[in-house]
């Protein structure tokens, strides 16, 4: 009988250590909607890479490019090499100047979205896992103002059974969150909508 109590409570403690795992391998923060970004146009900057994997940082913004073409939420804009490279620079303080902004929305461009990739890296535990983590900002070039941010960082928990490439897992990554922005500012909308329907 004692045998089978201690067997028991090393079972709970294995459950207790995977759930950690699970857990601790997702974390994502609201996103700030101040006003819906369906139908704008919009310029994405390449994401920097703060890895040491190559490449991470334009892998993401060519997903979140993919993921916004496929779901026909915006339209994608351009701007000359040079104007480009002026942007990213100054988007290192995590915000843009009136001074950038301004001629952007002259050109009719609504906003800009930048970011950082975090994490991008196969991981060795129980098996090898991809591990995806990146941030993002996108800002109106109109008012200055913050209309969508996020932030995800996540181990593709699969354990002995996993396939996902790290593009694939970012892939899905960056799909979850436009799925859910998108939702977000449905659920908004249906909100105003009736509201201005008691008015």
């Amino acid at each position: 009988m004692f045998q089978n109590i201690l067997l028991g409570k090393r079972i709970t403690a294995c459950l207790l250590l995977i759930g950690t795992i699970v857990m601790g391998g997702c974390k994502t923060t609201p996103y700030q909607n101040s006003e819906p970004i369906e139908h704008m146009s919009v310029l994405i900057l390449p994401f920097k890479n703060l890895t040491s994997t190559p490449e991470a940082g334009k892998t993401i913004s060519a997903l979140f490019i993919s993921s916004i073409t496929l779901h026909h939420v915006m339209y994608l804009s351009s701007a000359s090499n040079g104007t480009m490279k002026d942007i990213q620079k100054m988007t290192e303080s995590g915000t843009l100047p009136n001074s950038i902004l301004q001629p952007l929305a002259k050109e009719h461009i609504d906003a800009v979205l930048f970011g950082n990739v975090t994490e991008y890296e196969y991981r060795s535990g129980l098996s090898t896992e991809p591990v995806v983590g990146f941030t993002w900002k996108m800002i109106s070039t109109k008012t200055g103002r913050t209309v969508w941010t996020g932030a995800v960082s996540q181990i593709d928990t699969c354990f002995w059974f996993c396939h996902d490439t790290l593009s694939e897992f970012g892939k899905e990554l960056v799909d979850a969150a436009v799925d859910k922005r998108l939702s977000d500012d449905y659920q908004y909308q249906s909100r105003q909508d009736y509201f201005n329907r008691s008015d």
